[in-house]
């Protein structure tokens, strides 16, 4: 019973082993099998990751060569000369290549050597900076990568990958713009700069050429000397440990964790800076730097006592010619920049504050990164212009005041002394070649010349009224128009609506019915006014004044609808030099050249990054524009500035035009050769003042004296500029002929409105003329702005004359006679010997006129513009 019981037992044992065995095999096997397949997948894994990371990794490579083909790695000297660099001063030059003056860089730098930079100083660098730099050749390659992984990954976090050596690579060798290429030369750099120079040469020039914000005066500062001696008035050699950790700590951001503001001022808190500094006492007793104690003494230690107060700056060498001359650098560098990187219009829409982060970038470069501006202004004119400027500005005027009433009830008197300005253009060019900014730069930094915003006055009226109507032939030089009693429509901005105004001159109403020559002449505003009306009723006179350069940002596109534009009544003020260069146009054959100060910008490796290129314009045609020309010699001659050339030591082809604007405001006087155009203006800058007739001279004599002062002088030092040899020349498609003084036009038949008619002829005189635009017969309504009643009366007052025989024949010699060169010199004789009889018939209004010099200034409204200064 028990070995059956036994046997049993085996038996069941062996069944049990046997199950056992049996599900260990199945594992093994069904393991087997997994073991087969994840073997073979991670096989396959890592086949696939060695496939793609070499793809990757050829083509990280391919990319980064990509970026750095074609770079030139500089040599050892010129790296150590470059990474050594730490004034690169910007110049600018005049035009002849002198220097103007070093631009002004408000970041100061005193360069050290290491030996007197504080130890407290390097660690603190080292251990906020760059904690393996004594370790690293040039680039630490898992911080690249960190910074490369939350770039790719778009992480707001960021911590930076670049060591002291890339940063000095970046801020001395290439340019500050954040791109892959720019990254990649700068690995690449930083590895050559640790092959060829010691540490100690890479860490001092760091520490002389790095940014630390502000100073005591708001000057931006770099440097650890100028960090040390700006804030705490110390030497770098002599900082503590509070102080040094302050200062390591700006690099990172120096104007956020700067103390002082833009002006010197201490800021209301520094929680930033002083967190910063605290992070910075960290890292040093982090990396064995400091001790315990000195961490704890130095974190509880108030810095803020350290910080020195507010000074303030003078400069010696401020000018009207430096501020033009940087200003619009400037602003053409920051223009440049933002197309470089293709900044739309749209996108400044959207962000405006955009330009300003570009103007700050070109400003940075303009004044540290070694530019050269090459401006057109020609020294020894420019020189001269301001010399006798100094010399005569007291001969202009005395000083005169003006009271006003605040808004508190309380009186206050405000006494100015007599300004100025002026310009020289070069009429084919547009260059600027001297300008006279205001009366001392030491009395107003405000430049009128550029910035001004004075009413033009009579000047305004070849520009928008004669030149025009000639080229629109509504005119031409011996078109009639009467001087007799006008008014016009007038706005009245306290109604709201347009009011009667009567237009008159400053002696008195002449009731001459006289040419347009001679209207522009003794600039008479009656006629100009008749004209400007009839010509922006048929025609579009805005486009005329819009292509001689001036913006709807200069003259309204309202002030064309005003009567008062005829007269220079705008409803913002001009600058002298953008009035001077549209009268320029008239010099260059009626086109005109955008005036313009900088001929091109240079960065320091001699690339031309600006250079001006020419716009111009088509103001009048060759034909208008010489009869316009031909009309303004006489203003000197016989006219407003009659006598005013005779002052001076040569002889030009030159045309002028005067200007007076109401009350006397503004007087001025803008000439011209075939060459160069120049205008001076003289004022107090202010509508509440008048110019009297100081020194018993009136005030537009004073002017002129002034203008053929300042030729003279530069006549005596450039006598070539003004081109005394070249005359306006004459076109072929300009003629000249004969026709009837009263009329301005040819002996004919003329028809009455009543449906009659009659032969009229007269005593005549010769005119210039366009060939497609000679006057014909003459016509009941010949004179411009006649009324009714004035033509009725003037014909009543003649007799219609007899129709000789041989009228055609007559005629018909007349014209052939104006191409018979033998009969020129006569026709010649004949039209001086009638301007002669003109002037003598006239004579006693004109010098009424010429004496009085204020012919020019009535009902020339201003829109009281802000005072300029």
């Amino acid at each position: 019973m028990k070995r059956s019981e036994n046997k049993g037992q085996k038996q069941s044992e062996e069944k049990k082993q046997s199950n056992v065995s049996s599900r260990f095999q199945t594992f093994i096997h069904y393991f087997d099998i997994f073991y087969r397949v994840v073997k073979a997948l991670v096989i396959l894994l890592v086949v696939i990751l060695l496939v793609v990371g070499s793809l990757g990794a050829g083509t990280a490579v391919g990319y980064f060569a990509s970026l750095v083909h074609g770079s030139e790695v500089p040599k050892r000297e010129e790296m150590i000369s470059q990474i050594q660099d730490y004034t690169r001063k910007s110049n600018m030059y005049y035009a002849d290549g002198s220097l103007i003056s070093d631009i002004r860089s408000d970041l100061l730098r005193t360069p050290v050597s290491l030996d007197n930079v504080s130890d407290y100083v390097i660690h603190a660098i080292v251990s906020t900076e760059d904690e393996y730099f004594f370790e690293h050749e040039g680039v630490v390659p898992k911080a690249v990568a960190r910074a490369l992984v939350q770039e790719l990954s778009d992480s707001g976090a960021t911590t930076g990958g670049s060591t002291l050596t890339q940063q000095l690579i970046k801020q001395q060798i290439l340019s500050p713009e954040v791109t892959h290429e720019r990254k990649a030369n700068e690995i690449l750099l930083a590895y050559h700069l640790e092959n060829e120079v010691d540490k100690d040469q890479i860490l001092e020039a760091y520490l002389n050429v790095s940014p630390f914000g502000r100073n005591n005066k708001g000057q931006n500062i770099a440097g650890v000397e100028e960090a040390a001696q700006g804030i705490f008035g110390v030497s770098a050699s002599d900082v503590s440990l509070p102080q040094a950790a302050f200062i390591a700590g700006l690099p990172q951001r120096p104007i956020v964790f700067s103390p002082y503001t833009q002006y010197g001022d201490l800021k209301e808190s520094h929680d930033l800076s002083l967190a910063r500094q605290d992070e910075v006492l960290f890292r040093m007793y982090r990396e064995g730097y400091i001790s315990e104690k000195e961490y704890e003494d130095a974190q509880a230690y108030d810095i803020t006592q350290d910080f020195i107060n507010k000074e303030n700056i003078d400069y010696k060498d401020n000018s009207y010619v430096y501020d033009v001359a940087y200003l619009q650098s400037l602003d053409l560098l920051t223009q440049k920049f933002m197309d470089d990187e293709e900044v739309t219009d749209a996108m400044v829409e959207e962000n405006p504050e955009i330009v300003n982060e570009y103007k700050d970038r070109a400003e940075y470069a303009l004044k540290n990164q070694g530019y050269k501006v090459y401006t057109t202004i020609d020294k020894e004119i420019h020189n001269t212009l301001e010399r006798v400027t100094s010399e005569y500005i007291d001969k202009l005027g005395g000083e005169r005041s003006y009271t006003y009433t605040d808004d508190e009830g309380e009186t206050h008197t405000v006494t100015r002394p007599i300004n100025t300005s002026g310009a020289m253009i070069d009429n084919q060019t547009g260059r600027v070649l001297g300008f006279i900014g205001g009366r001392d730069y030491d009395y107003s930094q405000f430049n009128i010349a550029f910035d001004g915003d004075r009413q033009p006055g009579s000047v305004i009226k070849p520009l928008a009224v004669y030149g025009p109507a000639l080229d629109e032939n509504l005119i031409t030089p011996a078109t009639i128009i009467p001087d007799t009693p006008y008014t016009v429509p007038d706005w009245d901005p306290d109604i709201g609506d347009f009011v009667d105004k009567e237009i008159g001159n400053a002696t008195r109403t002449t009731n001459e019915w006289m040419t347009a020559r001679k209207a522009i002449t003794i600039s008479q505003n009656i006629p100009a006014s008749k004209i400007w009306m009839e010509l922006k009723e048929k025609h579009d006179p805005g486009a005329y004044i819009r292509r001689a350069g001036f913006g709807p940002e200069d003259i309204l596109e309202s002030d064309f609808d005003n009567a008062s534009f005829a007269l220079g009544g705008l409803s913002r003020g001009l600058a002298p030099v953008d009035l001077i260069s549209a009268f320029s146009s008239m010099g260059n054959d009626g086109v005109h050249m955008e005036p313009y100060v900088i001929e091109r910008i240079e960065n320091s490796k001699g690339e031309v990054v600006h250079e001006y290129k020419s716009e111009e314009s088509r103001v009048f045609s060759t034909e208008a524009n010489y009869l316009l020309v031909d009309m303004l010699r006489d203003v000197h001659v016989q006219g407003t500035a009659r006598g005013t050339m005779d002052n001076l030591p040569f002889e030009a082809d030159w045309i002028s035009k005067t200007g007076t604007t109401q009350d006397r405001s503004d007087i001025w006087y803008v000439a011209g050769t075939p060459k160069i155009t120049f205008g001076t203006w003289i004022g107090y800058g202010t509508n509440e003042i008048s110019l009297g007739d100081d020194f018993g001279i009136h005030p537009s004599r004073r002017n002129r004296n002034f203008w053929t002062e300042l030729m003279s002088a530069v006549y005596e030092v450039k006598p070539d500029v003004f081109g005394v040899d070249e005359k306006f020349p004459k076109p072929d498609s300009v003629t000249r002929e004969s026709v009837i003084k009263a009329t301005g036009m040819k002996s004919g038949t003329v028809k009455t409105p009543g449906g009659g008619s009659f032969y009229y002829s007269g005593a005549t005189h010769s005119e210039n003329f366009k060939k497609d635009n000679v006057p014909g017969s003459t016509v009941y309504d010949f004179a411009i702005g006649a009324s009714d009643e004035e033509l009725a009366k003037f014909w009543g007052g003649r007799r219609p004359t007899s129709k000789p025989d041989n009228e055609d024949e007559s005629e018909s010699n007349d014209s052939s006679n104006d191409n018979d060169s033998n009969s020129e010199d006569e026709k010649e004789k004949e039209s001086e010997a009638t301007e002669e009889n003109q002037e003598d018939e006239s004579e006693e209004t004109s010098e009424e006129e010429q004496e009085a010099e204020d012919n020019e200034s009535s009902n020339e409204e201003s829109s009281d513009p802000e005072d300029e200064e």
